[in-house]
């Protein structure tokens, strides 16, 4: 499915004199292409994907363009169509945006990443796909899915305990207590009428969030900060993107850094602040042990073909350092006092 050919019969569905075409990279789930065209350089996306999710991810990028959101533009078909489809296929084409890239290293760049991130929220709310739009929406759902990551925990914990010789095992055993309560706690801070509220009551929220916000979805122009794509998104609430971030930057450190913790979500605010109830919805989803119970998934179920136990065990080492010192900084500190 990578062929140039294929990439080329999309092409003929879209309004421009076509160049070139460039294979840029090649993933299990997408391939992308770099086009030359008449008309200045652009991004051909295959995607994994049937037609109705595709269309709703369109739309999605759609309305941010709607709404001023500095994104990439989405090319429209010779019929006006926002994507194209091809059996489990699904294609978009974009205009290509070039900048620099942002660093996870550079704090002053982070805090432009949350503010842009406040940005997005702000932008995606009063959504309203298509019915031929399949969506997918989580709201409401996080109480079921932390218990049912609780319950896997404990399912490995099970496991663990029969590979007496195995270090991975013996150092997830030394720990998973610890994290199953931190998860029990979160679960029992999500009964509140905040979350209540959020996804079901008249505020109910009705954006959309990224998912699997990256640092590579983005660049920064002379201008602005600009997304160069729209992956995929989900009707969920924005504290969820926030987690997802912070972790990410965390990770790096290999440890919760408060400070930083503090500065970041203080830039979040700006562009789009939070009730107090809100942000104790965020510390939920930082208590729960997300970091920890996903090195656990992908060791038990074999998930990463190419990680040696060395890579396994670096990434179980630095997930309890993190879940750790990040516990203690959301119990020493409650995140609305940092606003």
């Amino acid at each position: 499915m990578q062929s140039p050919w294929i990439a080329a019969k999309v092409l003929e569905l879209y309004p421009y004199q076509v160049e070139q075409i460039e294979l840029q990279s090649v993933r299990p789930k997408e391939t992308v292409w770099t086009v030359a065209t008449a008309e200045g350089e652009k991004m051909l996306r295959q995607r994994e994907a049937v037609p109705g999710r595709m269309l709703f991810y369109a739309e999605a990028h759609r309305h941010l363009q709607q709404r001023q959101f500095p994104i990439a533009p989405l090319c429209r078909t010779k019929n006006g169509g926002l994507c194209v489809a091809g059996g489990t296929q699904a294609y978009a084409l974009y205009d290509a945006v070039s900048g620099k890239e942002v660093s996870y290293y550079d704090v002053e760049q982070l805090e432009h990443v949350f503010e842009f991130l406040g940005l997005f929220h702000v932008a995606s709310q009063q959504f309203s796909p298509s019915p031929k739009a399949k969506k997918r929406n989580r709201l409401g759902k996080w109480p079921k899915t932390y218990t049912w990551k609780l319950q896997e925990l404990s399912g490995y914990k099970k496991m663990a305990a029969s590979f007496v010789d195995d270090p991975f095992s013996i150092l997830f055993s030394e720990t998973v207590g610890a994290m199953l309560a931190a998860g029990e706690e979160a679960v029992e801070q999500l009964d509140s009428d905040a979350y209540a509220e959020w996804t079901a009551g008249p505020n109910r929220w009705t954006g959309f969030i990224h998912k699997d916000i990256s640092l590579s979805h983005l660049v920064e122009t002379e201008e602005t900060m600009m997304m160069r794509y729209l992956p995929a998104v989900v009707i969920d609430l924005p504290v969820r993107d926030i987690q997802v971030l912070l972790h990410k930057v965390m990770k790096k450190m290999a440890v919760w850094d408060e400070e930083l913790a503090a500065r970041l979500i203080q830039a979040y605010h700006r562009t789009h602040p939070l009730t107090d109830g809100q942000y104790r919805l965020l510390e939920a989803e930082l208590l729960f042990p997300h970091l920890f119970a996903s090195v656990a998934r992908k060791y038990y179920l074999g998930a990463k073909d190419n990680w040696s136990d060395e890579k396994y065990m670096w990434e179980l080492q630095t997930a309890i350092t993190v879940e750790r010192t990040k516990q203690d900084a959301l119990r020493r500190t409650p995140l609305p006092s940092l606003l």
